[in-house]
């Protein structure tokens, strides 16, 4: 049996952080805080055919948690031991094989999180449901058929499945050396399947007291009738996402740089930044995103990065400003520096700086305009 694992605890500081409490409910405001983001240990057995793998995961991201992360149960084919099954059936919950970011552990990615429009689009990493996967020289794919609610998604049905409907990924790739000195690879991904709007039950007739004067009695003109309404019956509706991804890798006298980008676009995928729901909007919402890294090597003991991040996740969005409808600007694009010192396959500290440029707030006329919300984080991670 092996097994691993890794922590990673670091203090974050934001811009916008506030010593307040979030209005109608408990939740503070302040973000400058310490925090053990993850601690995760993995076993795993192989036998001839099969293997079995399980994963927990604890956190303090939201007050201290900890539970299962991720459960493979699979059976393959893999005539060469030293390399990848040709096909593997695996059932539980596993990392979706969608682009480049989200089957990719956290563990080995140097940036502190995932891009914006991976995290919208795929809130976690893990669903659950079956992939059956396989490589084959320099080629690889992949199809899963899962619940389509990962973890971490926001609309309230967390793995689970409100809907019969299961949510279709498939993944196509490759991986070769051109030269030498450079290590190419890339690969094209698409997830389709249903969301959920959910209806509302039936009510009764009501009356409802207002104290408009605050004196404590009813007065003439208090009390109002609210008649009884129908259950509105849920529905479902179509999602998709594709997206493109490429990594490039060049070996120099320093250390490796690491060249690497994703595209996608999707319709009605968002279901961690702005839940996507269009059945409530009236109209399907498009969402396009990318991101752009590169990571420099410096000896084996030291790291430099930088990524582009963009994200729009509605690209018909509207305002109205005097009077007139005219196009919404919702877009969010991040530029992330980063810095690190690392002890190979033991520990990294690593410092990133993340310039958020967005249309969340609004100026004094009412105009949207930048939130200043820019954020640091400083961690520490060490492994098993």
């Amino acid at each position: 049996m092996e097994i691993s694992g890794y922590a990673q605890v670091e203090y974050q500081s934001h811009a916008d952080s506030e010593e307040q409490l979030l209005q109608g409910s408990n939740t503070t405001l302040n973000q400058n805080r310490f925090l053990v983001r993850r601690a995760r240990l993995t076993a795993k057995r192989a036998w001839e055919y099969t293997s079995l793998e399980l994963e927990l995961d604890g956190n303090t991201v939201s007050g201290p948690s900890f539970g299962l992360y991720r459960a493979e149960a699979s059976a393959y084919y893999r005539p060469d031991k030293t390399k990848a099954p040709w096909v593997e059936l695996t059932l539980g919950m596993f990392r979706l094989p969608f682009g480049f970011e989200l089957p990719q552990s956290s563990a080995t990615r140097w940036f502190m999180e995932r891009s914006q429009a991976s995290r919208a689009l795929f809130p976690g990493e893990i669903d659950v449901g079956g992939r059956l996967s396989g490589e084959a020289g320099p080629f690889r794919y992949a199809a899963a058929l899962t619940n389509g609610e990962p973890l971490g998604e926001k609309t309230g049905f967390q793995l689970q499945d409100p809907n019969k409907n299961k949510d279709l990924t498939l993944s196509v790739g490759a991986k070769g050396d051109p030269l030498e000195f450079v290590t190419v690879s890339g690969g094209v991904s698409a997830n389709t399947g249903r969301g959920f709007h959910p209806g509302t039950s039936a009510s009764k007739a009501s009356a409802v007291w207002s104290d408009r004067n605050d004196n404590g009695a009813i007065d003439p003109g208090e009390i109002e009738a609210n008649a009884g309404r129908g259950a509105i019956k849920s529905e479902t509706f179509e999602r998709w996402a594709v997206s493109g991804d490429v990594q490039l890798e060049f070996r120099t006298p320093i250390g490796a740089t690491t060249l690497y980008g994703e595209m996608v676009v999707a319709k009605n995928m968002d279901r961690g930044f702005f839940p996507a729901d269009p059945v409530s909007n009236g109209s399907d919402l498009r969402e396009f995103g990318y991101f752009i890294g590169i990571v420099q090597e410096v000896t084996k003991y030291g790291i430099v990065g930088f990524r582009i991040d963009y994200y729009d996740p509605n690209a018909d969005s509207t305002d109205r400003r005097a009077g007139k409808t005219i196009p919404a600007e919702n877009t969010v694009t991040t530029y992330s520096p980063l810095v690190g010192v690392t002890l190979p396959k033991r520990a990294r500290l690593c410092f990133q700086y993340d310039i958020i440029k967005d249309y969340l707030a609004r100026d004094i006329y009412g105009v949207p305009t930048n939130l200043e919300n820019n954020a640091w984080t400083l961690r520490l991670q060490v492994n098993l």
